[in-house]
């Protein structure tokens, strides 16, 4: 995986370059914030989200390069590169079974559009999209983003809806399997006066197929967040703390088929 440490060279050699415009920071990992950036304005975000631990040995890296930039006020749109990568046993626990390595690529596009501020309005307000191509997946995406302000407290709450499309491949048949995510992520942070900022996350996470819910889980963890004039950083340790529906361990309180134990999802951005 030489990927990575070539991605953190060249994250490393920007920051170098980089001036010190004000950056469209995010203090929240998982929770997206109505904030976009003003016409003109570009930024790089790259993201790495680690996924570990099933009803069987599983690892999961997923990485991110956003390029994002305003279009008009109140309106951004961003391009991502998505890589994944994957390791686990390929017998997935029952027994005999060797190390399964694979991997994906996929670009997705993105559109933000902000309707009211979280400071100046009552309640801050965004509609969002973003679709996804992949080699053997289609994506749809949408969010109601609201976020609120108060001195140096931010909240913020997100209501997703996924749709998604892949082809499996069997005995030389290609399937079409659909899948509705649904998602509520609710963040709330405190800002010190140095920039750094501590909080935390909750996700729900949901997935129906055919209209029948099969999956039901709900994570929550800490978040850190550090901004400057000219990048920001974010880190969120997210944990499955209780599932709803499946739950496969032995005391019935986790999801370990489609879920992992653990996330942990670290961005950083820097304005161009």
């Amino acid at each position: 995986m030489k990927t990575l440490p070539r991605i953190l060279l060249f994250s490393l050699f920007s920051i170098l370059i980089t001036g010190t415009s004000l950056s469209n920071e995010r203090r929240f990992s998982y929770t997206y914030e109505t904030s976009v950036l003003p016409p003109g304005a570009r930024e790089l975000e790259l993201w790495n989200t680690e996924r570990a631990g099933r009803s069987f040995f599983y690892r999961r890296l997923e990485q991110r390069a956003e390029f994002e930039f305003g279009v008009a006020n109140n309106l951004m749109s961003a391009f991502y590169l998505n890589t994944t990568w994957s390791l686990k046993d390929s017998n997935e626990g029952v027994g005999g079974g060797s190390k399964e390595y694979s991997s994906s690529v996929s670009i997705s596009n993105e559109w933000k559009y902000k309707l009211s501020d979280r400071v100046a309005d009552p309640l801050g307000f965004a509609l969002y999209g973003e679709g996804t191509v992949g080699l053997d997946e289609y994506e749809l995406e949408g969010k109601l983003l609201f976020d609120k302000e108060v001195n140096d407290f931010l909240l913020a709450l997100n209501v997703v809806g996924e749709q998604e499309w892949e082809y499996e491949i069997d005995n030389g048949d290609v399937l079409l399997e659909t899948e509705f995510k649904t998602e509520i992520d609710f963040g709330i942070s405190y800002r010190f006066k140095n920039n750094l900022s501590i909080g935390a996350e909750a996700v729900q996470k949901n997935v129906s197929v055919d209209g029948t819910l099969l999956h039901s889980a709900f994570f929550a963890g800490p978040v850190v967040a550090y901004a400057s004039e000219s990048w920001w950083t974010t880190l969120t340790v997210l944990p499955q703390i209780k599932s709803f529906t499946n739950a496969t361990t032995l005391n019935k309180q986790l999801d370990l088929d489609e879920f992992e134990k653990v996330q942990i999802r670290l961005l950083f951005s820097f304005h161009l």
